[in-house]
């Protein structure tokens, strides 16, 4: 697997992938979250290589969304290397809700013809592909934030961001 790690407006993004398309891009908090990173592999037994040259079209379309440019990533293959397959039925379905719209954690439950719309959230902390599949873009039910894994701050200003009034 090929990874690379690249700069982005707000802080530094780790991306790995493999021939069939993308596997993580996930936000690198501090030295010891990247540590947490390379573990996860490491505990697997695959073997990452660096090359950032292989990610050009990622790095284009992570920049252009955080110029504010409308961005659903959808030229990105999502390749699962973890993940139950509940987990992946609610990324996959969490992708598809539109650039600067939202959906609540109960009415992504009601999609996918699941009763427990707090394992919806569950399965969203453990999204493998930040920004990429838009968890940021799921809220409770009154409009609140909810959770969000790298931060309420950070899911407040990728909403705003999508709305057109966050500046960098």
């Amino acid at each position: 697997m090929v990874y690379t790690i690249v700069n982005l407006p707000i802080g530094r993004i780790f991306l790995a992938k493999r021939e069939k398309g993308l596997s993580f891009a996930t936000l690198i908090k501090n030295k010891r979250n990247l540590g947490k990173i390379l573990d996860f592999f490491k505990e697997r037994g695959i073997t990452l290589q660096l090359d950032k040259k292989r990610f050009q079209e990622e790095t284009k379309l992570f920049n252009r969304y955080f110029k504010g440019k409308k961005e659903d990533f959808a030229s990105l293959h999502p390749d699962f290397v973890s993940g139950t397959p509940h987990q992946k039925r609610v990324w996959l379905a969490t992708r598809k809700i539109p650039y600067a719209k939202t959906a609540s954690y109960k009415s992504l439950a009601k999609k996918l013809n699941h009763r427990g719309y707090r394992s919806i959230g569950q399965a969203l902390s453990q999204n493998p592909l930040a920004i990429v599949i838009p968890c940021h873009r799921v809220l409770r039910s009154d409009g609140s934030l909810g959770g969000f894994s790298a931060g309420l701050k950070l899911k407040e200003f990728l909403l705003h961001l999508e709305k057109g009034g966050a500046q960098l």
